[in-house]
Parts: structure tokens; sequence; C-alpha cells
């Protein structure tokens, strides 16, 4: 797979207007309506528009600088692989104007009208239906099964492990239909619920954990909560504030099953209020030390 710099054409310092620039000019000249049949053409509009994706999104931008494709694979994105996955998840019209190329509309309208391709046939392939679903934060990173109600029909969706926030699944052929010609498919927006103590970070999820001054200076262990169940976490003596421990394979995973692990940020506590006792014993530790 090539590198997405070198796809667009632009150095790795870019600006995300010189990167929209870049993509705008290979769109234009790989655009399957300007060379229809051409698979080539075809292959260049998808790797520009996974390459655009990617570059154009600061955190997907950053995990890619610092780990490269797998770094992105892991936050759920693993490309487009049809023209349709294109044009129902990027804002095309956002990127060229919806007076883009001439006063001609929107991107599908321009390329009919400045090349001379408008099409005229009718449809073969009914409506695109769109709908929107909410779920579980679990649900999200280990993946599961959901099911919908489409048009009086009950359909069961299969959630990817690893999906993001915002991410538009397509269930081909669950759209309207058309005679005799292809239904239309159905496209799942996913809006991930919040977790009440972990946040994602790639394949990794975090949390916090309170411990007492004592066991941050003693060693000890404290009960964590991990996605599926808790668990006993060690803490070595000395610890100190902010300090991250992993639990390894406790993280979320993705959909060849690699994992990642939960990152625990220990919290110090520090008391508010102590008794004359415990404040002597305090100044008699802190002359030892």
């Amino acid at each position: 797979m090539r590198d997405y710099y070198e796809v667009l054409g632009v150095d790795r310092r870019a600006t995300p207007e010189e990167i929209k620039k870049a993509y705008r000019k290979l769109a234009v000249q790989y655009h399957p309506d300007k060379n229809p049949g051409d698979k080539g053409a075809e292959e260049r509009f998808k790797e520009a528009s996974n390459a655009y994706s990617v570059l154009s999104d600061p955190e997907k931008r950053r995990v890619y600088d610092t780990r490269g494709h797998a770094g992105v694979n892991n936050m759920g994105f693993e490309g487009y692989t049809t023209m349709d996955d294109i044009f129902a998840n990027l804002n095309l019209d956002d990127i060229f104007g919806r007076g883009g190329f001439g006063g001609f509309g929107g991107f599908g309208d321009a390329f009919g009208d400045a090349f001379g391709q408008r099409r005229t046939t009718a449809p073969t392939r009914g409506r695109d239906i769109r709908m929107n679903i909410s779920i579980p934060f679990g649900d999200a990173v280990l993946g599961n099964k959901k099911e919908v109600t489409v048009r009086g029909k009950r359909i069961t969706l299969t959630i990817p492990p690893g999906i993001e926030n915002g991410k538009t699944l397509r269930i081909r052929g669950q759209g309207e239909p058309l005679g005799i010609g292809m239904s239309g498919d159905l496209l799942v927006t996913v809006s991930v619920q919040p977790h009440p103590t972990l946040t994602r970070e790639g394949l990794d999820l975090l949390t916090d954990a309170k411990i007492s001054m004592t066991t941050a200076a003693l060693g000890g262990s404290v009960r964590v909560k991990t996605l599926t169940d808790d668990v006993d976490l060690k803490i070595p003596p000395g610890a100190q504030p902010g300090q991250q421990l992993r639990l390894r394979g406790r993280g979320g995973t993705d959909t060849s099953g690699r994992k990642g692990d939960l990152r625990v940020r220990l919290v110090v506590e520090i008391p508010k209020s102590l008794s004359r006792k415990q404040r002597n014993l305090l100044k008699e530790l802190e002359k030892t030390l």
C-alpha cells in the first residue's frame, strides 16, 4: 500500500487546504464518469479518496504519521472498497463546492455536465435508505449483532469490532426495491454511547484508578473495572500520581483479532483532613525522607 502523502503528491507538512486541493485535482482526473470502464482510473480514484479521508482528519492524520496504515486500521478505517462507499462517506459537495466546476452544481452533476456525460437513462437500482442507530460502548469496542426494522422487515446488522462513532455501515440490497432492477442499499450511521469509566484510544482503553497515598508509597493492589469484568491491579511501591499501568490484552480488538491494552492512570487521593496524631506521624516521616 502506497504512502498517502505520495498518493496525493503533497509534502508531509502540507496544510489542510493543500491536501484538499491535491485531492480535488486527482478526483477530477480519475473520476469514473470521466473514465468510463477504466478500472485503473477507478482504483486511482479510490486510492486518492482513502488518502484524503485519512489526511483530512486531524486525529487520523496524527495516528498515520506515527503508526502508518496499521494505526488507522486499528482506529476502524480500513479504506473504501467501492465507489458507493466513497460517495456515502465523503462529503464531496463540501470538497468541490455546490457551485463548483463552472456552476454546474454538486459534485455528481459537475461531472455529468462538465464532461458531456449527463445521465439520461433510467436508474438501474432503487434508492438507498439511511438510518441512525445508537450502540453501547462495549459493542463498539468488541463488536456484536443488532436487529433493526426497515420497511417492516427485521434485519440483523453485524457491528464490527473497533467501529468509530459516526461510521456508516452499508448493507447491500436492503434499500428501496426497483421493479426487476437491483434494490438500493441500507446505510446505517452508528452513534456510540459513552462509557461511565472507559474511553478509547486506538485499540487501547483508558481508565482511572484511585489509590491512597500509602498504597502509592508502599505498593498494593486496586480493583479495576474492565470492559467485561473486575480485576485486581498490582500497584508497585513508589507509584506516582498520573502514572499509567497496563493490563495486557484487556483493551479493544479489531477485525483481524488484534487486541489492545487497558491503560490505568493512577489518581493518588490526598486526605482533606487529618487528626493530630496523623499529622504528627507524617511530620516524623517527612524528617526521615
